[in-house]
This record gives structure tokens, sequence and C-alpha cells, in this order.
């Protein structure tokens, strides 16, 4: 990245050929059947202008990501949330009832934010059986690197057997590159070249490229696993602690925990620790990222 600011003077590639195969190479699948944009967030609007348009509708679970029915509404569409089930996680049963001759696009949060419920790949796969060809499903995968119910390559198989099936993925998370706003999407060579066709024209700046070549290198894979490894190591001394002080929580495939409680109660306790919570008053409490023991520990002295 520091190398790539010393020739900020000249245009990025066009293409991102050499992103694309940096993550094709490692996800194992072709470079056109990846799309490269900055941030997630870009790329769930653009696999929304691929197929709504008004009077077509979106269904999603929720509450999660904030740019699904923002996406839809712009594309013109109808946004048409479903609830989750009892462990936050998408009410696969729910969004099949849901969808009807309009649908167009179904979203699936897996892991879901704020809540961090997952499904696993064969009730996925039963899922998308069901799924009409006419209908995209984007499986927004976000917080899959800290998955450890399966592989975090599980999911890759699910777009070689369906063609409607988009996957997106950020650097945001794991690779922690958040402020450089880079994400992926794998589908099918058609659903990928339509989104890439679409996309703005050198979107994707010139650091956040090289950023995305570094990380997926050999180097940047193995920096990025520790990091994992220390994540979900102290997700789970954060969630048996919660467990020993009797605080009701979610169960969480993430790097975060959803604690239930009055949103705007638990926001000021945390704030008078120092800790900054995510409050979502609508889904009865606040999410808590997952960072360095010592900013656990702050969090977790709220409910000694």
């Amino acid at each position: 990245m520091t190398e790539a600011l010393q020739t900020v003077n000249r245009y990025p590639d066009y293409h991102r050929t050499a992103a694309r195969t940096a993550i094709a190479n490692v996800v194992g699948v072709a470079p056109e059947w990846v799309a490269v944009d900055n941030g997630s967030g870009s790329l769930l609007h653009g696999l929304a202008r691929l197929v709504i348009e008004p009077g077509t509708t979106a269904i999603y679970g929720w509450p999660s990501f904030e740019a699904y029915p923002a996406s839809v509404a712009l594309a013109g569409g109808s946004p048409s949330p479903v609830d989750l089930n009892a462990e936050g996680a998408m009410d696969l049963a729910a969004l099949r009832d849901a969808m009807g001759d309009s649908t167009r696009l179904v979203v699936l949060c897996n892991p879901n934010n704020p809540t961090g419920g997952f499904i696993g790949i064969d009730d996925l796969r039963a899922f998308l059986s069901s799924v009409p060809d006419n209908v995209l499903v984007v499986l927004d995968e976000a917080y899959r690197e800290f998955v450890t119910a399966e592989d975090v390559s599980e999911s890759i198989a699910l777009v070689h057997e369906f063609e409607n099936v988009a996957i997106v993925r950020t650097m945001s998370k794991s690779y922690g590159l958040a402020g450089v706003r880079a994400g992926y999407v794998i589908a099918q060579e058609r659903i990928a070249l339509a989104l890439r066709r679409s996309s703005v024209g050198f979107a994707l700046n010139s650091v956040a490229d090289a950023a995305i070549i570094a990380a997926f290198s050999p180097e940047g894979l193995q920096i990025a696993e520790e990091r994992i490894q220390r994540i979900v190591a102290e997700r789970e001394r954060f969630l048996a602690a919660l467990t020993a002080a009797g605080v009701s929580h979610l169960p969480t495939e993430s790097n975060f925990v959803f604690i239930h409680g009055d949103a705007a109660e638990l926001t000021k306790r945390f704030e008078a620790q120092g800790v900054m919570s995510r409050p979502f008053p609508h889904a009865g409490g606040v999410r808590i990222t997952i960072g360095a023991p010592a900013e656990n520990d702050a969090a977790l002295a709220v409910f000694n």
C-alpha cells in the first residue's frame, strides 16, 4: 500500500485484474467469477441494481445490515423484511414462505449482523434448491472468516451448484481494512461480468487494489489467520464470562456478541466503562464487537 502511494498520479487498474486473480487463486474459482469494488456495500447496491426494478420485491431477514433496504429502495423496488429465528439467524422457512411472483432478490446475512446467528451449508443448500432460477440469492458473508462451525470455504461450493447465487465478502473485518474500502463478489461469470460492467470505472483506488493483492498473498493470509484466531479465542472467553454472570445473549459465529436488555440503559452502562456499543432498540439489545483483551475486560466489567 505504501508503494502504491508513490504512483497515485497514475490511474488504477480499470479491470482490477490482479486483485481479482489474487482472490480467485485463494478461493478456488476463475478470475472471471470475481468482481471487486470499494467495499461490500457498493457491491450490494450493484447486485440490487442488476435485478430490482419498480414492481419487484426483495426479502431478507431483519434486523440485519441496513444496506439491504436502502439498496432495494434506491433501485426502485420494495424491501420486504422477514423476522429472524429465535437464535438470531435467518429463518429460511419464513423467507421461503415470503417469496412471491414479484420477488427478484433474497439476501441472506450469514452470520447475521447484528445478532451473530449462523446457518450451516446443508440448510442453505436445501433452501437454495427451492428458490426459482429468476431470483438472485445474495449470501452476505462479511463475517464468514470468524465462523468455527464449518470451514470458511464450504459455501463456495454453492456458487458452483447454483447459477443464481452470489457471495459477498469484505476486507473490512478479518483483514482489518475497513478504512480502505474493498470487497468482492464470487459468482458465476454471467453475474460477475454484469456486476463489473455496471460498476463505476476506477472506483477501486490503487491503494485499495494493492491492499487486496497483499492481503491474499501467503504472508497476508497468515496475518489474517492469526488475527482471526485471537478474536475467536477472545469471543469464546467473552461468551463464557457472560454466561457465568447470567447475562442473556445470543449465540454467535461472528466477531461480535448481541446482548439482550434495554438498549439505551446498556449503552449508558458501557459508556461509563469507556466502551462503545451499538444499540438496536427494535431488536431488544446492543451489539458489542470483540476487541483486544483489555477492551473486552472493560466491557465485561459492566456486569461485575
